[in-house]
Order: structure tokens, then C-alpha cells, then sequence
């Protein structure tokens, strides 16, 4: 039952949502991850142990447009994830927005009994070692 609306809303919204209908983990961007993100989220949510088909990737300026609030509400419900992760400043506005609740950077949060963990920029944590275990340690709290 809860596979169906997960579908439809990848069918409604699917140039800006990729992921599989019963995606654990949802992850919001402004605009398309690189690689290196990409891939540290997807080792995450496995280390995370977070299924076999963890990660739903949200962005909100993609080629239909830009996502409003409601809509990112939309797809995360449809979705149902247990977490989220918003990955830069942007992807936080639209949540807190999204959840009429305010949000802190680099920094666990619940939004509507989901942990979200909020970056103000996970691409810029791939950069060194250092400020990858800065990511790492704060996605280890979405257990």
C-alpha cells in the first residue's frame, strides 16, 4: 500500500526524484549531487544499514522547474522515508519552510518525528579527510 503513493509521486515529480518507491532515506539538494556525494550518502546509508534500496535523491531546481515548499512536503510524505538529509543551506530553507519549523545547520534535527540531519554544504565536507568525518559523524546520528 504505502509502495503505491511512493510511486506516484515518482511519476508526478520525476525529473527532480530519484530512488525507488520505499526509499528509507530521503535526501533534498538545491541541485544534483557530484559523484563524490553522491557516493559517500550511498556508502552511508549502507554502513547505515538503511536497505537495499536506501536512498531517494530530491532536487529542487531541476529541469521542470523549482520545487516549492509544498511540493517537497509532497514527495517526502509520499515517500515516507525515516530520514532525511538536506544537504546545503538552500535544501534547509525549503524544509523548514516545508515543515513550518525552523532548522539548524550542521546539525540533527526532527521534522515531523523524522531525524534530518542538515548540512549547509555536504559537497564542500568532500573536500578533505577532515571534514569528511565532520559528515560522518553527523549522518551516524540518522540511526
Amino acid at each position: 500500500m504505502f509502495e503505491v503513493t511512493g510511486e506516484s509521486v515518482l511519476m508526478l515529480y520525476g525529473t527532480q526524484v530519484t530512488g525507488e518507491p520505499t526509499s528509507a532515506l530521503a535526501v533534498v539538494s538545491e541541485t544534483p549531487l557530484g559523484d563524490a556525494a553522491r557516493t559517500a550518502l550511498e556508502k552511508s546509508a549502507a554502513s547505515l544499514e538503511f536497505g537495499a534500496a536506501p536512498l531517494a535523491f530530491i532536487t529542487v531546481e531541476g529541469p521542470a522547474g523549482t520545487l516549492g515548499a509544498e511540493d517537497v512536503r509532497t514527495i517526502v510524505e509520499g515517500l515516507d522515508p525515516v530520514a532525511l538529509v538536506a544537504a546545503d543551506a538552500f535544501a534547509a530553507e525549503v524544509l523548514s519552510a516545508a515543515y513550518r519549523t525552523p532548522v539548524t545547520l550542521d546539525a540533527e534535527n526532527r521534522l515531523l518525528g523524522r531525524t534530518a540531519v542538515i548540512f549547509e554544504d555536504f559537497e564542500g565536507l568532500m573536500e578533505t579527510p577532515e571534514s569528511k568525518q565532520k559528515a560522518w559523524a553527523l549522518l551516524k546520528k540518522l540511526r
